[in-house]
Formats: structure tokens, C-alpha cells, sequence
């Protein structure tokens, strides 16, 4: 099975409509969340997405949404609630119904992470919310909060044992598409001025075979601290 997978997009619509320009066409298109906040069209990529028939897991963004949606205690920031009043129920609904992840032979599609006692089929096994935020791990293999000061952290790509196949993610930006053994990072972070990312992957039994195509960003639209990773 052949396939196309996008990095994070936030908002990033135009350089999301040139990249799908020099991408292989007729393929299955798959977002990895994080569709909507921060760029330039911040809540319209979900109506593009949804009326051109492109897939997408669910992002942490995504998530904040739907539970303002579903009447939960969430804090939205200025900008999420500017973003949260454009969105239609239809939008909403759509958000509703993404999937956590998606499965294809050897090729996974979520968000952020997962750590090594994660099993997707046993949903008791994690947090749905942890599959979304997903760094950094402790000495223990656990999820560590973003802002955490453990000097003995690592990122879950570098140790992650394979066990739920090759994994394609986005939520951290890097500078460049980053493989590690078992998982590939394409959040290249167009939003904060650098580039969006899609990789082709042309056969889901052999996910680590990939092409990458890369458009830049138009500008910086949103500030990011705390530096790439490489």
C-alpha cells in the first residue's frame, strides 16, 4: 500500500496546498494531527482536510478542542478561543471522529509518541492523551511533562523497540525529517518559519523505503521557544 504522510500543518494552508502539488498523486493522503492554531489560516485547514478526503489522526491541538467541544474543563488561550469560535459543528465532528492512530501492514500514523510499555490495541495499557504529547522519557521509560528538568531524559524515538511497527509522528519540530530505528519525525515546523514536510512511503510492509518532499515556509507565524531538535 502506498501512502502519503504530512507533518504538522497548524494552520499552515498555503504551504500545505503546494506541497500536496509535488507529491505523487492518487495516493492515500494522512495527516499526523496538529492541523489547526498558530499559523495564517488557523482553523481552515480542517474544512480544506475534511472536503478534499484527506485522513488524519488526531493532534494535541486537535484534542483541545474537542473537549471545549464536549463541555470539558479546558483553558483555551487567546488564540485557541479566536480559532474555536470560526470552527463549524461540522468541523467539530470531524475532529470528534479522528482516529488515535492508524495501522497500515508495518506502518504506524500518530501523533506524538509512544514509550515501550504502550500497547495501541489495549487501551487501558495508556492515556490517550500521553499518545499525543509524547517527548521526552525517564530513567523508567515514562512520560515526562514538557518543562520537566530531568538531565536523564530521552526522546521516546531513540529508544522506542519497534513493537507496533515503523511509526511516522510529528508534535516535536525538528530541523530536518529525523529517523531514528523504529520511527520517523516530519514535524519540520513550518509554522515557526522553517519548512512542511510529507514523506511518500511506497510500500506500508516496508515503511523505513520513503521519499521525502519538502516545501518552504512563506514566513515565521508564530514564535517557538526553545530551539529545534537535529
Amino acid at each position: 500500500m502506498e501512502i502519503i504522510v504530512y507533518g504538522d500543518i497548524h494552520g499552515c494552508l498555503e504551504e500545505f496546498q503546494e506541497l500536496r502539488k509535488i507529491v505523487p498523486k492518487n495516493k492515500m493522503e494522512i495527516c499526523v494531527g496538529d492541523l489547526i492554531d498558530r499559523g495564517e489560516y488557523k482553523g481552515e485547514v480542517i474544512e480544506y482536510v475534511r472536503l478534499n478526503g484527506i485522513k488524519s489522526v488526531m493532534g494535541n491541538h486537535e484534542y483541545k478542542h474537542l473537549r471545549k467541544f464536549l463541555g470539558n474543563d479546558v483553558t483555551l488561550d487567546n488564540d485557541q478561543l479566536e480559532v474555536y469560535s470560526t470552527l463549524k459543528k461540522v468541523d467539530l465532528e470531524f475532529i470528534q471522529n479522528l482516529p488515535i492512530f492508524l495501522k497500515f501492514d508495518n506502518t504506524t500514523i500518530l501523533h506524538a509518541g509512544i514509550n515501550n510499555k504502550i500497547f495501541l490495541k489495549e487501551e487501558g495499557s495508556y492515556k490517550v492523551s500521553h499518545l499525543l504529547y509524547f517527548r521526552d522519557l525517564d530513567e523508567n521509560g515514562d512520560f515526562l511533562s514538557l518543562g520537566h528538568n530531568n538531565p536523564n531524559a530521552v526522546y521516546w524515538g531513540e529508544v522506542y523497540d519497534g513493537h507496533e511497527g515503523f511509526i511516522i509522528h510529528g508534535h516535536q519540530p525538528f530541523e530536518d525529517v529525523k529517523k531514528f530505528s523504529n520511527s520517523l519525525a516530519i514535524d519540520t515546523g513550518c509554522v515557526y518559519g522553517n519548512k512542511l514536510s510529507a514523506v511518500y512511503i511506497k510500500d506500508t510492509k516496508k515503511p523505513w523505503e520513503y521519499e521525502i518532499f519538502q516545501v518552504p515556509a512563506k514566513r515565521e507565524y508564530s514564535e517557538y521557544i526553545g530551539g529545534f531538535r537535529k
